[in-house]
């Protein structure tokens, strides 16, 4: 089967921007999250050989989930301007290199992963490349998520097998389970009392999140009164979780075939107008490493 990477390219950006330490261009334009990551998204490309690729970008509009709760991601610090700055100039690397990206104002990355994935027509194995555990929600036959441990010398490589290790349940109950313990990263409380390992138990009894209450007078006395007392904080974490399908991308796999030409003369226009040297040496070919030791451990974020 031919292979589909998929990146959630904010996360990486965001992370890239965290790990390295500043970079300029010649003009005095910060540059360490655009070389982080064009670094990382090339070891992939080196490491996966994938036939499709593209990009997923979350937007600043507020997403719907931020109208379902307001407070909503509302710990997380507002980017600085030094990594706002740098978001266009990774966006317009992956058009001058021909890679397609994607973002849909209102929904994040993860919605957009997720419509992506769910296109079928047999013929692809997607390999989702992201640090969140949403998203592991996706897997299934057709759909392995790849988390970086470090860098990206080290893939944790999560299919359902490693899904159900991982966590304890099954890909199709990860928002169940999440709806149960919440999101600190994302701010939403699920069932206060019930952590992962009585989530997990209950799941594997019961399967889903609206059996387990259906099932609720079995329980003991505890965790029927947790489950009763959080219900409505239930629902609405499962509803935060849960990764849409459906977005009108008008999506195209084709447009997604990767052909990253080392000629292309407005890639590397692009490139030394960064001055990002050790990427272009890479591009046109003289062979260095993508990632080197240093960088790799600086990286090593997820």
């Amino acid at each position: 089967m031919k292979k589909f990477m998929i990146i959630d390219g904010s996360a990486i950006l965001h992370r890239a921007f965290h790990a390295l330490p500043p970079f300029t261009a010649p003009d005095g334009t910060p540059t360490n999250a655009v070389h982080g990551f064009i670094k990382m998204f090339l070891s992939l490309v080196d490491k996966l050989e994938p036939d499709y690729v593209a990009v997923a970008f979350d937007t600043p509009k507020p997403t719907f989930r931020k109208k379902l709760l307001a407070t909503y991601q509302a710990h997380r610090p507002k980017a600085p301007e030094e990594f706002k700055v740098q978001v266009p100039l990774v966006q317009e690397f992956l058009d001058k290199a021909g890679v397609a990206k994607f973002l849909v104002e209102g929904y994040e990355a993860d919605d957009v992963i997720g419509t992506i994935v769910r296109h079928r027509d047999g013929t692809l194995k997607k390999y989702v490349v992201t640090g969140d555990k949403d998203m592991l929600q996706l897997v299934d036959q057709e759909t392995m998520v790849i988390m970086p441990v470090k860098g990206v010398s080290a893939l944790e490589y999560m299919d359902s097998e490693a899904v159900m290790e991982k966590l304890g349940v099954s890909p199709e109950q990860v928002i169940d389970y999440k709806a149960m313990v919440g999101d600190s990263s994302d701010n939403y409380v699920g069932i206060r009392g019930i952590g992962p390992k009585k989530a997990a138990e209950l799941l594997k009894k019961y399967g889903n999140l609206e059996e387990i209450y259906r099932q609720a007078d079995s329980l003991d006395l505890k965790t029927r009164g947790l489950l009763a007392e959080h219900r409505e904080d239930a629902l609405l974490s499962k509803e935060l979780a849960t990764i849409l399908t459906d977005l009108d991308l008008g999506f195209d796999l084709e447009k997604c075939r990767l052909k990253m030409d080392p000629k292309n003369q407005a890639l590397l226009d692009y490139l030394d107008r960064l001055s990002l040297r050790s990427i272009k040496k890479q591009v046109t070919g003289r062979r260095v490493p993508a990632v080197d030791k240093e960088e790799d451990n600086q990286l090593s974020f997820f």
